[in-house]
């Protein structure tokens, strides 16, 4: 059954109602490609078995849906047509997302990419206009500041809450879009020049996979809503509008402090050369080969030191465990966390004691 526009379009009157028919009917036969950011896991729950998903939503919609694969946390969803169509297969899209994110069911996040020379019509003067986003559809939005890593001109706006809200508040970005052309050169981002360290600053997805001899311990990481950053138990309350508004022009938004690690741990422990614990100070545990520890401890462990300076993290590695693998302690805050895990990663990578 075709999707009703109607029932996804607030209780307007005026201008406004008339400014987004006007949109759309602009749009209707336009083709564009419409790029979304996703966490791999959702990535394969919308292709589905053999590709049984995509075909059907190919089909149905008469759009073209292209989902490349790559070897990392994050990859682009692709959805080519009018708009009319891409908002109509994304309606059916989140629903699949949900349940991957293991959402509440009528909850879910979507994450569209849009390029650097618009974002300021999103976010406003100010960030008003991304607060009057926030409040019209009460969902949790944020438009990122940095672009997507590898020289690419793209911004992450992600929009949290109800699916139907996120279609609606979608429209109304659309339409802000629509009004705004591209300055400047376009570069689209691509996955395989995912960065890690700094996903927090571009939107992107945490890697909570296994990378190469590293491995997590303990219990899941956990985010501020209760799930990982590839798809976890949301908690409702945060989809209700509970974000940190105006912390900078960029939207403020939800954090993405991610905890975990072993659980009874006293964060005081293990401070990191001259750096107390702060308050959002979190810990999280990985594992790692015994015979690879060398090459993060360095002669007389003058590179783990190093990595804690960096760092600002704490850093501790106990005994070998029976497995011969040991656990290695991280904390701090999640950036401190996670610019640790880079430099630990990277010292492995170029002692050469790994060929993974």
């Amino acid at each position: 059954m075709k999707w009703n526009r109607k029932s996804y379009q607030a209780k307007k009157r005026g201008n406004e109602d008339g400014d987004q028919q006007d949109f759309r009917k602009r749009n209707r036969v336009a083709k564009n490609d419409y790029r979304y950011l996703v966490a791999s896991s959702d990535a394969g729950s919308i292709i589905g078995r053999g590709g049984h998903n995509i075909q059907n939503l190919r089909s149905k919609h008469k759009t073209i849906i292209q989902v490349p694969d790559c070897d990392g946390p994050e990859r682009i969803l692709t959805i080519s047509g009018d708009v009319d169509a891409v908002l109509d297969t994304l309606k059916d899209v989140l629903p699949t997302m949900a349940e991957n994110q293991r959402a509440r069911k009528d909850q879910c996040e979507l994450r569209a990419l849009i390029h650097q020379s618009q974002a300021g019509a999103i976010i406003g003067k100010g960030g008003d206009r991304v607060k009057e986003l926030r409040q019209k559809y009460s969902l949790d939005t944020k438009v990122f500041p940095q672009v997507c890593p590898g020289d690419s001109t793209e911004r992450v706006i992600s929009l949290r809450g109800a699916q139907i809200d996120i279609l609606r508040c979608l429209t109304e970005v659309y339409s802000i879009l629509d009004q705004t052309p591209i300055r400047g050169p376009s570069r689209l981002y691509d996955p395989f020049t995912y960065d890690g360290y700094n996903v927090e600053e571009y939107g992107g997805f945490f890697d909570q996979g296994e990378m190469g001899p590293w491995r997590a311990a303990g219990n899941r990481a956990r985010q501020e809503y209760e799930g990982d950053s590839r798809g976890g138990n949301y908690n409702p309350s945060q989809l209700s509008g509970n974000y940190n508004e105006g912390q900078n022009n960029y939207g403020g938004g939800y954090n993405h402090h991610m905890g975990g690690g072993g659980g009874g741990i006293n964060s005081n422990s293990y401070r990191g050369q001259n750096h107390e614990p702060a308050s959002d100070s979190i810990t999280t545990q990985v594992t790692l080969p015994n015979d690879l520890c060398s090459a993060i401890i360095g002669p007389r462990g003058t590179r783990i030191s190093q990595i804690r300076k960096q760092s600002g993290a704490g850093i501790r590695i106990d005994d070998p465990l029976e497995t011969n693998d040991r656990i290695i302690t991280i904390t701090g805050t999640q950036q401190q966390i996670t610019h640790a895990q880079y430099l630990l990663q990277m010292a492995v990578k170029q002692s050469g004691l790994y060929n993974g």
